[in-house]
């Protein structure tokens, strides 16, 4: 799995790269497309709120924990979603879906290959 950098503080704050070299999340943050106000809440929580505080300790506002460490951001009730997970590295590591079972099963797949990376 291929990661860049979204920002670097206490924390450092990782977005998934797909195959076709696009970051979903990055692209979330920066479209064009539609009103301004959602785009705005997802760039200062993993730009500002997540480098300088870490993963929630519970839920927040619009970031509830899914389960296992893997929590999911939204920033309106049917908008895209962002789900994110912290290693012990002070790394979290994001990534953008639409459905909300291949969401979770992405998240944990992503969990599962960082922590397999790690071991090795």
């Amino acid at each position: 799995m291929n990661l860049v950098r979204i920002a670097k503080g206490r924390w450092e704050v990782l977005a998934e790269v797909d195959s076709g070299g696009t970051c979903p999340v990055l692209d979330l943050l920066n479209s064009s497309a539609g009103r301004r106000e959602p785009q705005v809440f997802l760039s200062r929580f993993l730009r500002v709120y997540l480098p300088l505080e870490g993963p929630p300790v519970s839920s927040l506002p619009r970031c509830r924990p899914l389960a296992d460490g893997v929590f999911e951001l939204r920033s309106r009730a049917q908008e895209t979603a962002v789900l994110f997970f912290a290693d012990e590295d002070q790394r979290i590591v994001c990534a953008s879906t639409v459905d909300s079972k291949p969401r979770y099963f992405a998240a944990k797949s992503a969990r599962g290959l960082q922590i397999s990376e790690e071991a090795s």
